[in-house]
């Protein structure tokens, strides 16, 4: 599946909306690029004594300015059966003349600027669910 997500889309709620109206339960966000102008990552910045992994943990970073998509990836799996998004960026931006590069966990509240092309794999035969395990006390991907 290809689709260009056009200016002022949440990227991550356009992707979310595509593979839902398209009924992809199990699948691969393979690439894409374009440009965004407001960016809204998560990273982990310490790590816990013993799970979970909690917001305590992790750093919520806004960005607005803008910014090429140099990577896109991720996965799309079922929870409580639907289809949830999964996804990772890599972000370049101009600092004067030198280029920076960020990245993260991709969040509600990244805007597409111009446009954003993405390209997602369907696996078809593929059980890819998001449950509750016992080791993280979190959701982790089950596949069979």
């Amino acid at each position: 599946m290809i689709a260009r997500i056009k200016p002022g889309s949440d990227l991550l709620a356009s992707i979310s909306s595509l593979v839902e109206k398209n009924g992809v339960k199990a699948g691969a966000v393979l690439s894409g690029v374009g440009l965004l102008k407001k960016a809204y990552l998560r990273n982990c910045k310490s790590l816990p004594l013993q799970y979970p992994i909690t917001d305590a943990n992790r750093a919520f970073l806004a960005y607005e300015r803008p910014l090429e998509i140099l990577a896109l990836s991720g996965n799309v799996t079922e929870v409580d059966g639907k289809p949830r998004v999964h996804a990772h960026a890599t972000l370049s931006y101009l600092e004067g003349d030198e280029v920076k590069v960020i990245g993260g966990h991709v969040l509600e509240g990244c805007t597409v600027f111009g446009f954003a092309e993405v390209f997602i794999m369907e696996i078809e035969g593929a059980d890819m669910r998001k449950e509750f395990d016992e080791e993280t006390k979190t959701l982790q991907l089950f596949a069979k």
